[in-house]
Parts: structure tokens; sequence; C-alpha cells
């Protein structure tokens, strides 16, 4: 389950996360199971979130950092993860039909349905 605190910093936008994830560094939100469908995240650090089982349906993650994100078994059903950073991503189970990776850098990701 997503912490509240997390999600509600998430929900102010990009700008207010991404200062928020500058000024502590040391945090690894949680955002696990969270409906984020059709949000604007790009150019967002999501670096090292927790992700697994939430819904990214029709999200904008162009030029998202989602470096080491934890993917599993989340819905990005027609997200946009054009020039997105993937690298080391779990993307077990997740729902990547219809997504747009063009351009997106998926070294290192991980999916056992490979």
């Amino acid at each position: 389950m997503a912490k509240r605190k997390h999600l509600a910093i998430i929900k102010q936008g990009v700008e207010v996360w991404n200062r928020w994830r500058e000024e502590n560094p040391e945090i690894r939100p949680n955002l696990r199971g969270a409906d984020l469908g059709d949000s604007d995240f790009s150019e967002t650090d999501l670096y090292l979130v927790n992700l697994s089982k939430a819904d990214l349906y029709g999200a904008n993650l162009s030029e998202a950092d989602l470096s080491g994100v934890d993917l599993t078994e989340a819905n990005l059903y027609i997200a946009n993860l054009s020039e997105a950073n993937l690298r080391s991503a779990d993307l077990d189970g997740a729902d990547l039909s219809g997504a747009d990776l063009t351009g997106a850098i998926l070294h290192g990701a991980r999916s056992l349905s490979e």
C-alpha cells in the first residue's frame, strides 16, 4: 500500500516531487498500488520508487528516471515511456500493452516473461 505522504507529494506535481526527492535522497518512496493513471510524470525523478501494482494506465512518463524502480504487476497500458530511463527496473508481470517505449533505456531491466 502506498504511503499517504508520498502519494500526497507526487499529486502536487513534478516540480514539487522532484524538489522533495532532492531534499530527501535517503527516502525510498512507496507508491505501491497507487492509482496514478493518466498523470503527467514526464521528467520525474522516480529512481528506486516502489510502483509495484500501481495503475499508470495512460500516464506520461516520457524522459522520467525510472531506474531501479519496482514495476512488478504495474498497469502501464498505453503509457508513454519514450526516452524514459528504465535501467535495472523490475517489470515482472507489468502490462506494457500499447506502451510507447521509443528511445527508452532498458539495459538491465528484468522481466520473467522475457
